[in-house]
């Protein structure tokens, strides 16, 4: 008899507990349910790791590869790190099934690129024409 009571006693707990979660997500509206799922593609030569935003892994991006990628945040931010230095930090704003890509629906895109050189002159560089020495005769 005493199982009985722990079980139903644990049910009807359960049973309450997803009530108001139910409740609570109804209260907060449609765009706080769903997790986003995404994609980052790495365009370098390095392998990348990020931090995961749903638990405390971290996730290893090959080089010139991709991954599928959840939030839970309309708006996040994304620092990639390559030998544990930072390389960037990018702030994505999430667009619920605007993105295409292999066949599929995803709600944001985030590519990480290698960085470009900054030019260090304002005019092109100009070429001087070469000195020859004369060689001595005699």
């Amino acid at each position: 008899m005493p199982k009985k009571k722990i079980t139903l006693a644990l049910l009807a707990s359960v049973v309450a507990l997803l009530l108001v979660t139910w409740a609570n997500a109804v209260a907060l509206g449609p765009e706080a349910l769903p997790p986003y799922k995404g994609v980052i593609k790495n365009n370098t030569r390095y392998d990348i790791s990020i931090p995961s935003e749903n638990s405390l892994a971290t996730l290893i991006l090959p080089a010139r590869g991709w991954i599928e990628y959840t939030v839970w945040d309309p708006k996040f931010d994304l620092i990639p790190y390559i030998d544990g230095q930072p390389f960037g930090c990018q702030k994505v704003q999430v667009k619920p099934k605007a993105f295409s890509y292999m066949c599929k629906n995803y709600d944001f895109l985030v590519e990480i690129n290698s960085p470009v050189p900054v030019p260090t002159r304002k005019y092109p560089y100009k070429k001087y024409k070469k000195r020859y020495r004369k060689k001595r005769t005699g």
